[in-house]
């Protein structure tokens, strides 16, 4: 059995539409383990936080050809309910937002990542003390890749995700 090839353009519009669906399922992805690596990040951290501002400032972005295409840095509350308390997550969602971009501008090429971060200028320092903020989220994906790998592919090949 042969193909019979008539019309360039007919290639190159099935090749468009198989990257369209292999970018939108990319996103998918990595969307999902996203929001998995910063609720483990949240939930595993071994510091005190007393303002929440450290765990507020948890996020991730996911970035496509150079393009941020879905971010995500809210989902934790402040330890009361006021004002102040509320101003204060905004500020560290934000200043966890400028972080990833900025972050995600270094990063170069048409592909897809995912870049999550801890955006408070602290953290580091939290860190460094021996507390886990971000590194065990990403000692996880480490340990776990095989089986994400997996995930991925599977992802992949389902049907209309």
């Amino acid at each position: 059995m042969g193909i019979v090839w008539n019309n360039p353009n007919d290639l190159d519009r099935q090749f468009a539409e198989v990257q369209a669906e292999y970018d939108r399922k990319a996103i998918n992805w990595l969307t999902v383990l996203g929001e998995r690596v910063v609720k483990y990040a949240r939930e595993h951290g071994n510091y005190t936080d007393q303002t929440s501002n450290l765990r507020n400032s948890i996020g991730y972005i996911v970035i496509q050809s150079n393009k941020v295409v879905h971010d995500s840095f809210v989902g934790q509350t402040p330890p009361r309910n006021d004002p102040q308390s509320q101003a204060d997550a905004e500020m560290a969602h934000q200043r966890g937002l400028a972080y990833a971009n900025q972050v995600g501008a270094t990063i170069g090429g048409y592909k897809t990542y995912l870049v999550w971060v801890a955006g408070m200028e602290y953290a580091r320092y939290v860190e460094a003390k021996g507390y886990d903020v971000i590194q065990g989220s990403g000692d996880w994906v480490e340990a776990n890749a095989r089986k994400l790998m997996d995930e991925f592919e599977r992802h992949l090949k389902a049907k209309g995700k």
